[in-house]
């Protein structure tokens, strides 16, 4: 078994550990606290990661455990209110107690969703996170978000969960397709703008090796971004000051996904580069930034032959449909669209939108 790295989220009687590691996946019972106290275990995965990693069901979780086992289909569809109903009723059927635990092995989309399932599950059953993409390593297995989206917009309906453990094994991502770990990326590139220029400039000179997976720098940039994480969640847990910094590029970016449907015309990571790109482009606007930082996240993404515009995805956006979805973003408060944006990389900043005719002006000249 390869070296293993552990992050602490500190959240009190919710603290837990976040372990990181090359082939982990294949014990998991050594990274679940008191696991022969849960009457039973049902492991929940998608369709697309039961097939592609059949050795960790079959083989590895059988080896260890027994369980039951519930299968979704992939994608952002399931983060709804139909598959919501859908895993509960499946849960329920199954005569589960509150001593059973709920292990998620999946990608972001997949652990949102059953995070949600389990706060509300006889008023909430204990999970297990094994994210396996790199979007849900480095991000949205981390820090107890759960949620299902709306006609309106991304995770507007959801709840504050904490996982028991977070258990990042990097030798499930080699099932990925390039453009997913591309995907991922995104969210390690935000780590650093919103809160470290030397981790930024580490990924200028081994971001390519990280998107190649290999396993040094794949674990180094995976631990520090759950480092950065783990942290502002430890301070803010329930978003109610720094951790809206976390929202960086996403204001922006998730206007993206909830007009092109959650389709996979965008990938969540390629609409937060956008998101980023847009945050950085207005903050030279307002004058709080220089250019030489959009010059900087630029070319790196353009070493890294990754797209960072939204004439590059052939989507088209009228500025009146985009600010009027940017409103509906969970930020908002009196009426005022609320923005992360950038004063230098690792220097972010919140700021309330005054002038909406700025950012009107703004989005027609970004969007024509």
């Amino acid at each position: 078994m390869s070296k293993l790295d552990i992050c602490k989220v500190s959240l009190g009687i919710n603290s837990y550990k976040i372990f990181i590691g090359k082939d982990i996946h294949r014990s998991i019972t050594n990274y679940i606290s008191n696991y022969k106290t849960y009457s039973s275990t049902i492991v929940i995965s998608d369709k697309n990661i039961y097939e592609k990693n059949s050795l960790l069901f079959k083989k590895y979780l059988k080896k260890e455990i027994e369980f039951e086992l519930i299968i979704l289909p992939q994608g952002e569809k399931i983060k709804s209110f139909k598959y919501l109903e859908f895993i509960i009723e499946k849960i329920l059927k199954l005569e589960i107690d509150r001593d059973t635990l709920l292990i998620c092995i999946g990608g972001g989309v997949l652990g949102d969703l059953v995070g949600l399932a389990s706060s509300l599950v006889l008023r909430g059953l204990d999970f297990i996170q094994i994210p396996s993409t790199l979007l849900a390593q480095v991000d949205s297995s981390v820090g107890g978000k759960t949620g299902i989206n709306s006609k309106y917009g991304k995770n507007l309906v959801g709840s504050f969960k904490q996982p028991k453990s977070v258990i990042i094994s990097t030798d499930i991502l080699k099932t990925l397709k390039k453009r997913d770990i591309k995907s991922g990326y995104a969210e390690i590139l935000k780590y650093s703008f919103i809160n470290d220029k030397k981790f930024f400039n580490w990924l200028v000179s081994n971001g390519k090796k990280v998107i190649s997976l290999n396993t040094e720098s794949c674990i180094y940039a995976i631990k520090k971004s759950c480092t950065i994480k783990s942290k502002i969640v430890s301070k803010d847990e329930k978003e109610k000051g720094m951790r809206e910094l976390l929202n960086f590029g996403h204001t922006f970016g998730h206007v993206i996904e909830s007009v092109t449907g959650y389709k996979d015309k965008i990938k969540h990571g390629e609409a937060i580069f956008i998101g980023m790109y847009l945050a950085i482009k207005f903050s030279i606007l307002l004058k709080i930034c220089k250019k030489d930082v959009l010059e900087k996240y630029s070319c790196h993404l353009k070493n890294l032959k990754i797209n960072h515009k939204l004439s590059s995805y052939n989507i088209k956006i009228s500025p009146e449909r985009f600010l009027q979805h940017m409103k509906f973003d969970k930020k908002v408060k009196n009426s005022k669209i609320k923005l992360i944006l950038i004063k230098d990389i690792g220097v972010p900043v919140r700021l309330f939108v005054e002038d909406e005719k700025l950012l009107s002006n703004f989005l027609k000249n970004e969007l024509k």
